[in-house]
């Protein structure tokens, strides 16, 4: 299968990018698969809703967003946080997860594809937020927790130290505004046919 980018994605990498995308890509096929951090998929499916559709909260962060650190809540297995750190070198991704298995992966992950600014953290995602509300940078999550979830049970407080929050979202909607945040749904294009959405909600 050829590994193909959409034409968004092109100011944002280059070669040596691309070439740690696709060792990302055949690891989670063959590795993490095998260790059921993933389920069994197929590598088309891997590029386009794993590697991808991460690389859309890159140009989201990198269209309208400054922080230098970003938090990945139940990051697995690094989906979206690892492709971030890839293409965004100057920024730290702190890869969020609760289960040690996972944890230690993403620590022998990180040595694997040397990459120097992600870094794993052993915690729940609630213990996680409610320690650090007070640091600086923005919160993405692809598939750990709807919306509603994240809004109820974890940021239900307004913080000034957090610039954003980025969820992926399965269905295209008028975002519904909240008490506390303003939400605007981003379309990013996976192929010639295929759509996927990230909701992104800062405080008002």
């Amino acid at each position: 299968m050829a590994e193909k980018y959409p034409e968004w994605s092109s100011f944002f990498l280059d070669q040596d990018k691309k070439d740690n995308l696709s060792l990302y890509c055949d690891w989670l096929l063959k590795e993490g698969i095998k260790k059921g951090l993933i389920s069994n998929k197929t590598k088309e499916y891997i590029w386009e809703e794993f590697i991808i559709h991460s690389l859309g909260f890159t140009l989201i962060i990198n269209t309208y967003f400054k922080s230098k650190k970003i938090f990945d809540l139940g990051s697995g297995a690094g989906i979206p946080g690892i492709p971030l750190a890839i293409t965004s070198p100057k920024k730290t991704v702190y890869l969020i997860e609760r289960s040690k298995k996972r944890y230690f992966e993403l620590e022998r992950l990180k040595i694997y594809l040397d990459i120097k600014n992600i870094q794993p953290v052993l915690s729940s995602a609630e213990a996680f937020v409610e320690e650090n509300k007070e640091e600086e940078g923005i919160y993405t999550s692809r598939c750990f927790m709807p919306k509603e979830k994240l809004i109820s049970k974890i940021f239900y407080e307004k913080s000034q130290a957090i610039e954003a929050i980025l969820v992926s979202s399965n269905e295209q909607q008028n975002p519904k505004e909240n008490k506390i945040f303003h939400v605007k749904q981003e379309k990013i294009i996976i192929n010639n046919t295929k759509t996927r959405n990230i909701d992104v909600l800062t405080f008002k």
